[in-house]
């Protein structure tokens, strides 16, 4: 893609910028995870850059060798559809998309996102810090030495369960099944920990997340989705989520779908749904970008991460919690995992 033009940045973020490090908590650049490319785009790294945006956690959805929808590297489509992958298919699938981000920083396009002094380093530069990312924790296949490699190669944060109920825990979306952590689950979790690797419990249900909360020695995320008192949607949280969370120093990440959200301004409504029952150290922003069909209006294809600051201002927040909703909130958790 071309990068998209937009007006100036507004010299207020600029400044907010300047003493908060930006995060897109949750994103699938380029289509990075089901395209047939190379690496995620310049263009598409120049968009994040001209947003200021220092880390975008780039994740893979492990789960899609189960339901089809991308394309292999030699171009054959595997349609949206139901498939027994072999052994090790999964895990092979989930460590070529991993190359693509790979590929990315080797080509100069951004940065790996390795510790948050990297990304400190690469922000004084003016470049972009992916961290690389697994949507579901389907691509371990049920074996922790799947998760040790991948972290050799590079990833930093993992989500545990996508649109399937797989060996580590139990899905939030329909069809609805009751059940948390399994006895992988907690080893994918005490292990996650040991290694510094973020947890988002991001599509996990109720019991899941609850497990998880209760056996992570560190703050976890729910990096993408909406509020239960604004849309009745499934892939909302709840208040009393929100508290639990909060009360463990993890964040949930408010997304911009337009399915569910029309504004930005709406968006800003969740967000502020979530400081009032949370607290302002508790939210912030999972684009979800190139992952769904429609943005709301204001932050649109572009991915205009400014406007969600600037109507932020506008309602009279402060510069810091500004910037904490921008990135600060994920950073401390990222830098509180990383003290391993």
């Amino acid at each position: 893609m071309t990068p998209i033009e937009e007006p100036a940045p507004d010299p207020r973020v600029i400044a907010i910028h300047s003493q908060t490090v930006f995060a897109d908590m949750h994103a699938h650049p380029s289509r990075f995870h089901r395209a047939n490319v190379e690496s995620i785009s310049a263009a598409e790294i120049e968009n994040y850059r001209r947003s200021t945006m220092d880390i975008v956690v780039a994740s893979i959805s492990t789960d899609m060798a189960y339901d089809g929808q991308y394309v292999n590297r030699d171009g054959t489509e595997v349609k949206k559809g139901k498939y027994k992958p072999a052994a090790g298919d999964v895990y092979a699938l989930s460590a070529d998309r991993l190359s693509r981000l790979r590929k990315t920083i080797d080509l100069g396009y951004a940065v790996h996102a390795d510790t948050p002094a990297a990304v400190l380093e690469a922000r004084d530069r003016g470049q972009v810090a992916i961290l690389p990312a697994l949507e579901g924790g389907d691509a371990l296949e049920g074996d922790i030495e799947k998760l040790r490699e991948m972290h050799r190669n590079g990833l930093r944060l993992i989500q545990l369960v996508h649109f399937r109920n797989n060996e580590i825990g139990h899905i939030q979306t329909w069809p609805y099944s009751p059940g948390g952590l399994t006895a992988f689950g907690r080893e994918v979790v005490q292990e996650a920990n040991r290694l510094g690797v973020i947890i988002d419990m991001a599509h996990a249900n109720n019991e899941t997340m609850m497990d998880v909360l209760a056996l992570s020695k560190h703050p976890v995320l729910f990096s993408h989705g909406g509020v239960r008192e604004y849309t009745d949607h499934d892939r909302a949280v709840t208040d009393d989520q929100i508290r639990a969370i909060a009360q463990n120093g993890g964040v949930i990440g408010i997304w911009p779908h337009g399915r569910h959200i029309s504004t930005v301004a709406e968006m800003v409504d969740y967000i502020e749904h979530v400081i009032k029952i949370g607290g302002i150290d508790h939210v912030g922003i999972g684009s979800d970008l190139r992952g769904i069909s429609k943005y709301v209006d204001g932050f649109d294809e572009g991915a205009n991460f400014h406007a969600i600051a600037l109507e932020l201002l506008d309602r009279g927040y402060s510069d810091e919690d500004v910037g904490k909703v921008m990135g600060g909130n994920f950073f401390r958790i990222w830098v509180t995992v990383s003290e391993i």
